[in-house]
C-alpha cells in the first residue's frame, strides 16, 4: 500500500494515537504534553497542521 492511498484522516488519527501515549523517556508524559510545556502552543489547534503544509 502506498501512502498516497491512505486518507489524511487515518494518518492524523495514527499520529494522535502515538503522540497521546505516555513515554518512559519523557518521564511518562505524552509527547503532546512535553511539546505544550516547551512551546506553550495548544495542540488542539495544531493537530493535523503538518499535513496541510
Amino acid at each position: 500500500m502506498k501512502l498516497v492511498d491512505v486518507a489524511s484522516e487515518v494518518v492524523i488519527e495514527a499520529v494522535h494515537k502515538l503522540n497521546s501515549r505516555p513515554q518512559k523517556c519523557l518521564g511518562f508524559s505524552t509527547p503532546y504534553e512535553v511539546f505544550e510545556e516547551a512551546t506553550g502552543a495548544d495542540m488542539k489547534y495544531l493537530r493535523g497542521y503538518a499535513l496541510i503544509t
